[in-house]
């Protein structure tokens, strides 16, 4: 009777756990569609929401699909010349992270801190397989960080005080210029004692309107037309620069 009863404490915790970390974060996406015009210098996406009480709020934008790149890795040939020595091959890597905290991920365990740009890292596939992941991983961190593509911000994140076992926050995920058209992700986690309890996931769509939009749709629509354009632009730019040195006088 005694290992039944234990048998079925278990179970309840196990589907308890479950609930918890199935619960939903109730929150607001301000900007669904960031709109990236000819005057597109980034944007700024405000989010808003609320939490249980105690928790550490983590905001993250990032891409649905993730990219693959390769890369050449330079090294010294015989010890003496740089030059490139292998082509590696990433896969499974974001082209865009931000992560924003109410609080320093380091200090949420390890459950908190894979949501940071560590357990994205943890995600990338590096072929070849010999490849020194311990010494490219954390340079390709830094490559992404200096594009302004990845980011970790510990203040990004205001709560207010507890209501009701609720706390409210407000954080304005910072999107740089060079992002790219395409389908993004706006991810909220409430962590407590080193997990997640809660979390919520809404999408926003980053895409090309105005001259760009219309570019873009002629390139991958009507190539003809596009080298027809492409020309003429060129045709009237040397042009246009021919004249101004003409007006200027030859030397």
């Amino acid at each position: 009777m005694k290992r039944i009863l234990l048998i079925l404490l278990g179970v309840a915790l196990l589907v308890n756990a479950a609930e918890v970390q199935a619960a939903d974060i109730d929150f607001t996406v301000g900007q669904r569609n960031i709109d990236m015009n000819l005057f597109y210098n980034g944007a700024s996406i405000p989010v808003t929401g609320s939490v249980p009480e105690g928790s550490v709020v983590v905001v993250r934008f990032s891409d649905k699909a993730g990219e693959k790149a390769t890369m050449k890795q330079k090294g010294k040939a015989m010890g003496l010349l740089w030059m490139n020595m292998n082509t590696l091959h990433f896969s499974h890597m974001p082209a865009v992270c931000l992560v924003g905290s109410s609080a320093p991920l380091a200090g949420l365990g390890q459950g908190g801190q894979k949501l940071g740009l560590a357990g994205i890292a943890d995600s990338v596939v590096i072929e070849p397989a010999s490849a020194d992941r311990a010494m490219l991983l954390p340079e390709l961190i830094k490559l992404k960080k200096s594009e302004g593509l990845y980011r970790e911000d510990e203040s990004a994140v205001k709560l207010e005080s507890a209501k009701n076992g609720q706390q409210v926050f407000t954080a304005h995920v910072a999107v740089p210029s060079r992002l790219s058209p395409g389908e993004y992700l706006v991810e909220i986690f409430a962590v407590k004692d080193g997990v997640v309890i809660a979390q919520g996931v809404k999408p926003v769509t980053a895409r090309l309107v105005g001259a760009p939009g219309f570019i873009a749709r002629l390139a991958f629509s009507h190539g003809v037309w596009y080298g027809v354009l492409a020309s003429l632009i060129s045709m009237l730019a040397g042009l246009a620069v021919g004249l101004i040195f003409r007006s200027k006088g030859a030397h």
